[in-house]
């Protein structure tokens, strides 16, 4: 089932927008319900989104994707914003969080993993052993922390902020670390099916080494 496009998520999410309030005491956020943005959607006859729990998964998958993220407002109802990096407290508060959970939840699945069945033998005798569903799901996990780490690199190459740029670059830099140490793990289980498993972590679009 194809997703509704991110731009049109773009175009009814606002960035967080932070500063100070005429007392100089708080922050200034201002988001928008998911109620709103369904009703947006209704509104401009977005194509796909005319069911409501649609327009809702495919915003919880570009959450995932590290687009968009979700945050309590002061009545603890919960409002939608694009991740803003110009925001120094977004990579405290939000996207390093966010990465530590990834990683974390790749780790878990990791270790919950059979490594002894990663690969279901083929009936034709030349035939390579298949990825088995469970390690295919497992590779998928990293398709979000790779999205957020482009975005990052982006970010990077656009800015002229040098206290951005070294913040980008060291999440950037310990990101790929991480994700090579994977490579190396999923690598090592088996001599018969390297072949598979360097294919798999190749597409990323970052130096994996094995």
């Amino acid at each position: 089932m194809n997703h509704i496009p991110l731009d049109d998520y773009l175009k009814a999410i606002p960035k967080l927008k932070s500063g100070l309030q005429k007392d100089g005491a708080n922050k200034v956020e201002t988001g928008i319900k998911f109620n709103a943005i369904y009703k947006l959607f209704q509104k401009n006859k977005i194509v796909g989104a005319k069911n409501r729990n649609k327009v809702f998964l495919d915003l919880q998958y570009y959450c995932e994707l590290g687009h968009f993220f979700k945050k309590q407002n002061e009545n603890e109802q919960p409002q939608f914003y694009q991740t803003n990096t110009e925001d120094y407290d977004y990579f405290e508060e939000d996207l390093k969080p966010l990465l530590a959970k990834k990683f974390k939840s790749i780790t878990d699945n990791w270790q919950k993993l059979d490594k002894k069945k990663l690969f279901l033998k083929t009936r034709k005798k030349d035939e390579l052993p298949k990825p088995s569903k469970e390690l295919e799901k497992w590779i998928k996990e990293f398709d979000s922390i790779v999205v957020i780490t482009q975005n990052l690199m982006w970010n990077r190459e656009t800015t002229n902020s040098n206290k951005l740029i070294l913040t980008y670059s060291t999440i950037i830099k310990d990101t790929i670390k991480k994700i090579n140490k994977f490579a190396k793990l999923a690598h090592s289980t088996s001599k018969s099916n390297e072949e598979y498993v360097e294919t798999a972590f190749i597409r990323m679009p970052f130096p994996i080494t094995f």
